[in-house]
C-alpha cells in the first residue's frame, strides 16, 4: 500500500477512534503529500446508517482507502472498520473529472434552500494541481446538501461505495456465522447494484468469490455471487496516472 495512503489512514483512523466532533473531523488533515492528486470524501452523522462516520480517499492512480465506524443500531457493531481497494479506471477518471467541474471544491457547496432535511455532514477534499497548473492546492468544503449537480453525483457515488463496503463486511460475517441469511443479503446487494445504490463491487470481490466457489453453499447463493462477479469491470489502471484535472 502506498505510504501516503498509510498516513492518510492513520490520521483518519485516529480521528474516528477518538470520536471527536464533526467540526474537527472535517478539517483538512495535515498528512504527507503524494506526488499526484487525491480526493477525500467524509461523512459524519450520529443517525447515519449503516455508518455513523466514514472517509474514503482515492489517489490519481486508483489506490483507495476506506475507514468507517458502523451504526450499532444497524448491525450491533459500532467498531471501526477499514479496507484498501483499487478503484475501477472508469470511476477513477469520472470522479477526478467531476472534481474539476466542481472547481476543486473551492467555495461554498451548501444549498441556500431553507428547510432541507439533515442527512449528515459531508466534506469533499482535494489535493493536487488545478486545470491552470501551478502549485498544488488543498481545498475542502463541507455541506449537508448541495444543489451542484457534480457534487451531487460525487456524493451519490461515494455513498454507494460505502454501502458496498458495508455489504462486504456483513457478507463475510454471515458466511462464517449465518449462512442461511446470505440469500436475502445477496438478493438485496443485487437489487441495489441494479439501481446504482452500490458501486465498486470489486472492493468485495474476495467474499463473493468465496461464496461462488463454495460447494457447501446453497445453489442460488452461488449463482447470485457469480452473476455479481461477472458485472465487475477492469480495475487495472493505465501505466500513467490520471490526467491531471
Amino acid at each position: 500500500m502506498p505510504l501516503w495512503i498509510t498516513r492518510v489512514a492513520v490520521v483518519i483512523g485516529f480521528l474516528v477512534a477518538c470520536g471527536i466532533s464533526a467540526q474537527v473531523l472535517h478539517e483538512v488533515s495535515p498528512v504527507a503529500q503524494p506526488a499526484g492528486s487525491y480526493i477525500v470524501f467524509k461523512f459524519d452523522w450520529d443517525q447515519g446508517r449503516p455508518w455513523v462516520k466514514y472517509a474514503i480517499s482515492v489517489d490519481d492512480a486508483g489506490n483507495a482507502h476506506f475507514e468507517g465506524v458502523g451504526n450499532p443500531v444497524d448491525s450491533g457493531d459500532g467498531d471501526s472498520f477499514s479496507q484498501d481497494f483499487t478503484m475501477s479506471d472508469a470511476n477513477r477518471q469520472k470522479i477526478f473529472e467531476l472534481t474539476k467541474k466542481a472547481d476543486y471544491f473551492q467555495g461554498d457547496l451548501e444549498s441556500k434552500v431553507k428547510n432541507i432535511a439533515k442527512t449528515g455532514q459531508k466534506t469533499l477534499i482535494y489535493h493536487g494541481k488545478t486545470a491552470t497548473g501551478g502549485q498544488a492546492v488543498n481545498t475542502a468544503a463541507a455541506y449537508n446538501y448541495s444543489t451542484n449537480a457534480d457534487v451531487q453525483e460525487l456524493t451519490r457515488f461515494f455513498q454507494a461505495v460505502a454501502t458496498t463496503i458495508d455489504f462486504g463486511r456483513k457478507l463475510a460475517f454471515q458466511y462464517r456465522f449465518d449462512k442461511l441469511g446470505l440469500d436475502a443479503r445477496l438478493y438485496s446487494l443485487q437489487e441495489m447494484y441494479t439501481t446504482h445504490f452500490v458501486e465498486e463491487l470489486q472492493a468485495i470481490e474476495p467474499i463473493l468469490q468465496k461464496i461462488a466457489s463454495d460447494p457447501n453453499m446453497m445453489h442460488i447463493n452461488r449463482v447470485t455471487a457469480k452473476q455479481l462477479l461477472k458485472s465487475i469491470g477492469p480495475t487495472v489502471a493505465p501505466s500513467q496516472p490520471a490526467t491531471q484535472p
